[in-house]
This record gives structure tokens, C-alpha cells and sequence, in this order.
């Protein structure tokens, strides 16, 4: 988030809000007396410049910053010849430690506002919003792959040898194809969420930008896919293995399960918590104990094609795991919103604390649909329907992960 510029960027609002680009004041800028020598951003992390990094135009649309950008920290800096008078467009995309990316513009003019500059519009507005709609849809598959392929097989291990003194565990083909769609659905998440980061980073402020690609892979964002797609790899591998008759290493997948949580702790907000520990921590509970009542939910469903019609409720020890799943996920969650919001006045007036409400809303029907779906007759419908809200619950979990908390 960026907090100050030099020159003054007079669209900034504080908490980092910005006004509409299109505003008269965003239009000209500060007005400066004399040219300024750099052009000095910093945010409230440290961040790596991506592509472009941050270059500024001139009034006649050539550029004006020399020189290699300068990077300490949290404030990146550039060295500028702006000597003719009009407006300068500054210009910048940056990607955080956590893998979110930060991109925008800003203007100001010296002496007088004039110049191509100020008879434009700043660019890449289209590529910020389709940016963000691969972003959620990528975190929405993530979520969604390894509920079905990490959540569904750890839950069936964890409830099906409780049955068995050998500590082994039957498994359908029915759960091994559920598996092979969370694996699908987890490699097919990182190409998109690629995608999502190279647009809206490559396309800020007009046109693509070939020196994104390598520059993203190369960031913290890089590390995190590749690590999500070696889990995803490694669940493949193991999968095969266990269906091939290793039934006694399937203790591997709640481990690896739980790295791949601690790993997409590295892309949320979990990493602006101090100490840092705790965040991931909780972060890596809240994916892991989500992850697992949704498979627990598929695994549920998938038995009910099994079960002979007198039977009404799944085993008991199915029932506890849910129960022990939701009460964790709702639990860390619990915490997590006291890490990132400032006070309830926040769930109405911020998008991150409003979307946060539609979870938290989404999570009670969950839980409510379970809990009568699992008692009455008409259980296949609720199921259901219960299933459709876990939907909405990952949808809004990927959307989420996206948004500014109000509190860093």
C-alpha cells in the first residue's frame, strides 16, 4: 500500500484510498515551482519492483526518469530530467512479500499543468479489473482443489482407519476420481493466477509489459507457485501410490496438506501479522481446518451413493470430524478477523470487512445445513445445498484474500 510520494501525490487519501482518476485535482497534480530531481514512493512494506517498475512521462508522452531504480526497503526512487513545464505521469507496479501486487499512477506538473498528459485518461483500468477476476477465480480453484483433493482423502484416512486396529483404510474409486479433480483443479489454478498477476502488473498504465513475465516468476509470487504446484505434483504422485495398494503412507497427505496451507499463508494477509509466526500459524489452522470440512462435506456425499436408504446419518466418526473441522475453521477465523479489522464499524465500511460478513454469513449456513442435513430424512438435498454454500464460502474466501484489511 502506498502511504506518501515525493513529489505529493494529492489523490492519496489517507488509510491509502485514492481519489477517482478522472478527478480535476488527480488530473494536474501537485503544481511545483521548480522541477524535482527524483520521484520517491514509499509503502507501508517492502516491495520489489516488477517489470517497469516505476518510470515517469513527460507532458510531450516520452519518458523522463534515467537511471536504474533505486529500491530500499519500502521506498523505491528514480532520478528524473523534468525540466519543461506541464503535467509528468508517474507510473509504478510493485509486488509485495506476500505475493500481492501494487499498481497505479499519479501526476503532478510542473510550473503549469499541460501536455498530452493532462488531456489523458490514466490506462490500464480494464486490466486491473480483469486482473482481479482471474485473481479470485484462481484462488476460488486453489481453495477448491485442495478441499477435494487434500481435505477429501485426509478425511477419509483420518475417519476410515479409526475402524480398522491396522490402522489401514478402505478407499472407493469414487474418492480416488474426487482426488484426481482436486489435483486438476489445483494445477489449473496457478496458470490463472499467473495470469491474473502479470495483467494487472504488466498492463498498468497503458499497454503490456514483456518484462513482467520474468519478473513475476522471479518474486515472492514465483517462489509461492511453484511450491503449490510441487504439492499438487507431490499429491498426484502419492495418490497413484495409494491406489496402487500403499494404503499405510496415507498419514503423508494431512502433512503435505498442511505445508501447502503454511505455503499460501506466504500470499495473504497472514504475513503483515506480527510476529510473523503468528500469523502463518493461524492462517495455516484456518486453511487446513476449511480445507478439511469440505472434503469431509464431498466425502459425506460421496458415501451417501453407498449407503443403503435406511440409513439417514453418516458413521460417527465422520460426523466428529466435521464438527472438529468447522469448529477450527471458525475458531482461527474468529482470530484472524481480530487481526485485520479495528472494530465492527469495519464490517460495513470497508469491502475487505464486508466481504469478510458474506463468509462469515455463508459459514453459519454451512454449519446449519450440516447439522439438519445430517438428522433428517430429506439429508440429500440439504447435503446438497450445503455443498453449494462451501462453494460460496471458498468463492468468497478468494475474493477476500484479494482485498485490503483495513488493518495491515
Amino acid at each position: 500500500m502506498l502511504l506518501r510520494a515525493e513529489p505529493t501525490d494529492l489523490c492519496l487519501l489517507p488509510g491509502g484510498e485514492s481519489l477517482p482518476s478522472d478527478s480535476p485535482v488527480c488530473r494536474a497534480g501537485a503544481v511545483l515551482p521548480r522541477p524535482p530531481r527524483v520521484v520517491r514512493l514509499v509503502f507501508n512494506e517492502p516491495v520489489q519492483p516488477i517489470g517497469r517498475g516505476l518510470r515517469v512521462v513527460g507532458p510531450d508522452g516520452r519518458r523522463v526518469d534515467h537511471g536504474q531504480v533505486r529500491v530500499a526497503g519500502a521506498e523505491v526512487a528514480v532520478d528524473v530530467e523534468a525540466r519543461a513545464p506541464g503535467t509528468y505521469r508517474v507510473v509504478w507496479s510493485v509486488i509485495s512479500p506476500d505475493t500481492h501486487p501494487d499498481f497505479g499512477t499519479m501526476t503532478f506538473s510542473v510550473r503549469r499543468p499541460g501536455g498530452v498528459i493532462a488531456e489523458g485518461t490514466a490506462a490500464g483500468g480494464d486490466a486491473a479489473i480483469w486482473g482481479a477476476v482471474l485473481g479470485a477465480l484462481a484462488h476460488f480453484l486453489h481453495f477448491a482443489g485442495y478441499a477435494l483433493g487434500f481435505g477429501a482423502l485426509a478425511a477419509a484416512w483420518l475417519t476410515g482407519r479409526a475402524d480398522r486396529p491396522s490402522g489401514n483404510f478402505e478407499a472407493p474409486d469414487a474418492l480416488w476420481r474426487l482426488t484426481g479433480v482436486g489435483i486438476a483443479l489445483l494445477l489449473a489454478a496457478e496458470p490463472v493466477a499467473f495470469a491474473a498477476e502479470s495483467i494487472a502488473l504488466g498492463a498498468v498504465g497503458g499497454g503490456s509489459d514483456p518484462a513482467v513475465v520474468g519478473a513475476v516468476l522471479d518474486s515472492s509470487f514465483g517462489r509461492v507457485l511453484s511450491q503449490r504446484l510441487a504439492a499438487a505434483i507431490l499429491l498426484w504422485v502419492l495418490a497413484g501410490a495409494l491406489r496402487s495398494g500403499a494404503l499405510r503412507a496415507a498419514w503423508t497427505v494431512p502433512l503435505l496438506g498442511a505445508a501447502l496451507a503454511f505455503v499460501d499463508g506466504q500470499a495473504a494477509h497472514a504475513t503483515s501479522v506480527r510476529p510473523a509466526w503468528w500469523g502463518l500459524a493461524v492462517n495455516t489452522i484456518h486453511v487446513g481446518a476449511m480445507g478439511l470440512w469440505g472434503g469431509t462435506l464431498a466425502l459425506v456425499l460421496l458415501s451417501r451413493r453407498h449407503m443403503p436408504a435406511s440409513s439417514v446419518t453418516p458413521p460417527a466418526p465422520v460426523k466428529l470430524l466435521a464438527l472438529a473441522a468447522g469448529v477450527a475453521a471458525v475458531a482461527s477465523g474468529a482470530v484472524m478477523a481480530f487481526q485485520h479489522l479495528s472494530g465492527l464499524r469495519d464490517f460495513v465500511a470497508s469491502p475487505y470487512g464486508r466481504t469478510l460478513a458474506m463468509k462469515i454469513c455463508a459459514v453459519a449456513a454451512v454449519a446449519g445445513l450440516g447439522w439438519f442435513g445430517v438428522r433428517r430424512a430429506a439429508a440429500p438435498r440439504l447435503l446438497a445445498w450445503d455443498a453449494a454454500m462451501m462453494l460460496v464460502v471458498l468463492a468468497l474466501a478468494g475474493v477476500l484474500v484479494l482485498l485490503r484489511p483495513p488493518v495491515p
